[in-house]
């Protein structure tokens, strides 16, 4: 993962859903998503890598897009089993604190925030690609939570679009281990570079220098 082909001037970064309900380190044990998306989010010190990144996407003239969930307490969600177990406790309620990105990766002014209230990624429901695509942006950076739902599914949903993907794996978390780990290692792979923090941070210093 050391080596990036990295196309800086077409690139965007995109985080998913590193909001305050899923990834705040006051969730760790708590009942819910953010119950187990925190404690993994905080073992691997994704918030200060994407921070990193995040700042060095800006020296670089690279647009910082946020993928974010958020919904009105009493509207309809779909019946799934997902949805159930995630709705178990009310978590991502507009207006709330915890539908709130986290402050060790807030936007900045220049930044674009997208919000959906519907579907289980942001490659519906918002309206990133058309921002993308006015941008001239073709080159996905992802990173966030969750690796085999929602980063998986924007990656997906990127692919069909025609737009190339770049998945940071240490940038990303999921629950239970073994379901980040088996996408990473088998399915991003297939539609995704997959490549590192470190690797990402060289590849935009380098078209900065």
């Amino acid at each position: 993962m050391s080596e990036l082909e990295l196309p800086v001037a077409r690139a965007a970064l995109l985080l998913v859903e590193l909001q305050n309900d899923i990834v705040h380190e006051s969730k760790i044990g708590a009942k819910g998503v953010g119950g187990v998306l925190a404690a993994p989010v905080e073992r691997r010190g994704l918030l200060s890598k994407v921070a990193a990144l995040s700042a060095a996407a800006r020296a670089a003239g690279v647009p910082v897009g946020y993928i974010n969930y958020a919904r009105k307490a009493d509207f309809p969600r779909p019946q799934t089993r997902l949805h159930r177990l995630a709705g178990a406790v009310p978590t991502l309620i507009e207006g709330t604190w915890g539908a709130e990105t986290h402050a060790t990766v807030a936007p900045a002014a220049q930044d674009f925030v997208f919000t959906r209230c519907v579907g289980v990624d942001g490659s519906y429901g918002t309206q990133l690609y058309p921002v993308l695509r006015q941008l001239r942006r073709d080159a996905l950076v992802i990173c966030g939570v969750s690796t085999s739902l929602a980063v998986e599914g924007l990656v997906r949903g990127s692919v069909n679009r025609g737009f190339s993907c770049f998945v940071v794996e240490d940038c990303c978390a999921g629950f239970p281990d073994a379901w980040h780990e088996f996408s990473i290692a088998n399915t991003l792979p297939l539609l995704a570079t997959v490549t590192s923090s470190a690797a990402v941070l060289a590849g935009l210093a380098q078209a900065h220098a």
